[in-house]
């Protein structure tokens, strides 16, 4: 008869995570990318070289207008950890047209809850999540990717004509 082995288990920490590979543990600020309502990690780990990065945002509420999206060439996954979250999206576009603006008449918001997750398909248009109510969490993960040319300072493109969209959380 082999041996039975006991095991308690442990805090995670980087250190002792190590050997086995790489733990995503609490991010200290500051944030390397930072919005009004919004800081983010990324990328906090990757699957493996050139495959998808993992990255945290801290998202708080907000009654500013919505004036500009971002997309991605490639999918992202985007995972609420304790608090609701509402995802806003807009109708993706041609992605070999660098010139392309969201279209705020087809941004929807989705409201995605912990145990629930999202894969924006290539060159949706989004905004950072928001919570639902308090300040929230969320994951993200999508690959690698050079930004768009003429949007190598920012990724954020306003929507045409100057429009706006302001989300109406319930009450």
């Amino acid at each position: 008869m082999g041996k039975q082995y006991v095991v308690n288990p442990e805090p995670l920490t980087g250190a002792a995570f190590a050997p086995y590979g790489i733990a995503i543990v609490a991010v200290q600020p500051p944030a390397p990318k930072t919005g009004v309502d919004w800081d983010c990690w990324f990328p906090l780990a990757a699957l493996s070289a050139g495959q998808p990065s993992v990255g945290l945002v801290v998202t708080r509420p907000t009654q500013a207008p919505i004036t500009a999206m971002e997309r991605e060439p490639v999918t992202e996954m985007v995972i609420p950890v304790e608090r609701a979250i509402v995802q806003l999206v807009a109708l993706p576009g041609d992605l070999r047209d660098y010139t392309q603006q969201p279209d705020a008449a087809t941004v929807r918001a989705f409201v995605v809850r912990p145990g629930q997750g999202i894969v924006m398909a290539p060159g949706t248009w989004h905004w950072a999540a928001l919570p639902l109510e308090e300040p929230a969490t969320y994951y993200f993960a999508t690959e690698p990717h050079p930004p768009e040319p003429g949007r190598e300072d920012s990724p954020w493109v306003p929507f045409g004509h100057g429009d706006t969209v302001r989300l109406v959380l319930p009450a």
